[in-house]
């Protein structure tokens, strides 16, 4: 009993021994505490923390700048208009002005195609046009070929025998020779070319006022001698005559009816 004891006080002795061993051995390895801060360097902190927060409201400032010239709302304010003038409202109406140019754009291609598909029509009417110009010119060009070799037409187209014009019919104009040696220009007259205002010529018709004061007597002479029947008053000869006549400040002096070769 004694000797457990004995035991327990020399183990107590010698932890006690131990921990002040190593309190004293830690307290010796421990840096000495930092000395306090100068005033100097109480200034300097201030003053940074004064910069930084100088800093801080300077950068708020800029983003809520940049907030306002974007127009981007704030968290719970979408709803609000946005500030005219900003990113976000000349975005919006860029936008807006891109929808208005593409339904123009789309309008204008439906324009112009249906402006192109006219354009096509309207070439091939013309294209027509020109071409029955074309052909009813050559028919009277041919028309008058046959005259000039004292052919009826009206035979050659049918097929039939060659007939030879006969004598004219009706009551003769007054035929002469052209005036001091100046004819008109019977090819103002509608109906009349080349060759038909030369075989008026070989009758001794040359100028306006002659067919302008042709009677009927006189019309179915002249389309007895040209063999074309009814084409004078078809092609309203006298009228047209009359017409260029009165531009030229001509008078006209009818043929009576009765007056005759």
């Amino acid at each position: 009993m004694v000797e457990t004891l004995l035991l327990f006080v020399v183990g107590l002795a010698a932890g006690a021994a131990a921990g002040w061993f190593g309190y004293r051995y830690v307290d010796v390895r421990k840096p000495p505490p930092p000395p306090p801060p100068t005033i100097a360097e109480v200034e300097e902190a201030r003053r940074r923390a004064a910069d930084l927060e100088t800093s801080l409201k300077s950068a708020a400032d800029e983003i809520a700048d940049l907030r306002t010239k974007s127009g981007i709302a704030r968290p719970g304010d979408e709803a609000l208009p946005l500030i005219e003038g900003s990113l976000a409202w000349h975005k919006r109406h860029l936008e807006a002005r891109v929808r208005f140019l593409e339904a123009r754009v789309t309008d204008m291609e439906a324009a112009n195609e249906a402006q192109r598909n006219a354009d096509a029509h309207a070439s091939e009417a013309t294209r027509l046009g020109w071409r029955n110009r074309y052909l009813a010119g050559r028919v009277r060009y041919l028309e008058e070929e046959l005259i000039q070799a004292g052919i009826t037409p009206g035979a050659a187209s049918s097929g039939t025998a060659i007939e030879r014009q006969k004598p004219p019919e009706g009551l003769r104009p007054d035929l002469f020779a052209a005036a001091h040696g100046k004819a008109d220009d019977l090819k103002h007259i509608s109906g009349i070319g080349p060759k038909l205002e030369q075989k008026l010529n070989s009758l001794g018709i040359w100028h306006y006022y002659q067919i302008g004061g042709w009677t009927q007597s006189n019309v179915d002479w002249v389309n007895n001698a040209i063999s074309f029947k009814g084409r004078i008053e078809r092609e309203r000869w006298v009228q047209q005559a009359r017409d260029l006549m009165e531009k030229a400040i001509m008078p006209v002096e009818p043929v009576p009816e009765e007056q005759n070769s």
